[in-house]
């Protein structure tokens, strides 16, 4: 089934109601209804009765197509799958914690309204150079990441000594605009924010403590992450998994601990 949902450009969190006569994996996507390859989440969840999906969209369009579906069956039409009725699609004010964001600090101010827009544009956006409007920051959006002409598994790094970032649009284009923006905030602290700028769970909570504090949701960076991870295992990636879980979970009890 799909829903189309007025959200007229502003902060807020979607929620979605569903009932299921028994055990079913729904899924939902939400997308921008004009652009391509832009979407804001798509998750799924296994339901048993009454159950409600919160979407946060710190962005959004001016309307958002809703797609609800039996992960089993498919999308089909309105009316042809009686396993899961969607009770209502509602608009709710999107929770925020900017206080935990340093926005004294300029580059941190910048960077979000730089990533910002690229995030939510990614999809429609050629490849090419693209540059903050004060000049701080550039990004290089590259069809693939490689080196030495082999393609890379990164989907974006930062020059440790230019600050420039690179992205790769191939898979970018993969992503939800929200798993875009935790990339994108991960490489952004490597040289901005880290004191130690090689350490990469340093890199993974500071990213964290902004794309929280800013309202994103929070199984999107999630995923992402673990995504990353399953491409590279390692023992510093499940260590890495493990400190955001529990970042994660902290954050959302109102415990933000960054290192302990």
């Amino acid at each position: 089934m799909i829903y189309k949902v007025p959200t007229n450009f502003q902060e807020i969190t979607l929620k979605i109601n569903v009932y299921t006569h028994k055990p079913t994996t729904i899924r939902i996507k939400v997308i921008d209804a004009a652009q391509q390859n832009t979407t804001f989440t798509d998750r799924t969840r296994l339901i048993d009765g009454e159950s409600s999906f919160y979407v946060r969209m710190p962005v959004s369009s001016d309307v958002v197509l809703v797609y609800v579906y039996n992960e089993d069956n498919g999308n089909l039409l309105g009316g042809q799958d009686s396993s899961f009725i969607v009770d209502s699609i509602t608009t709710e004010l999107l929770e925020k914690k900017l206080e935990v964001i340093d926005m004294s600090n300029t580059y941190v101010k910048s960077f979000i309204t730089f990533a910002t827009g690229f995030c939510y544009n990614a999809g429609s956006l050629p490849t090419g150079n693209y540059q903050s409007a004060d000049k701080t920051f550039v990004i290089k959006y590259l069809p693939i990441i490689e080196d030495d002409g082999k393609e890379q598994t990164t989907p974006a790094r930062i020059d440790i000594d230019s600050g420039v970032i690179e992205i790769s649009k191939k898979q970018f284009l993969e992503y939800t605009v929200p798993s875009r923006m935790a990339i994108l905030l991960h490489e952004f602290s490597h040289v901005y924010i880290n004191d130690n700028v090689d350490d990469e769970v340093e890199a993974d909570l500071n990213a964290l403590l902004i794309y929280l504090g800013l309202g994103y949701p929070r199984i999107e960076a999630f995923e992402v992450f673990a995504s990353a991870f399953q491409n590279s295992p390692s023992e510093l990636n499940r260590m890495r998994y493990d400190k955001i879980k529990s970042f994660i979970d902290n954050f959302d009890d109102s415990k933000v601990y960054l290192f302990e």
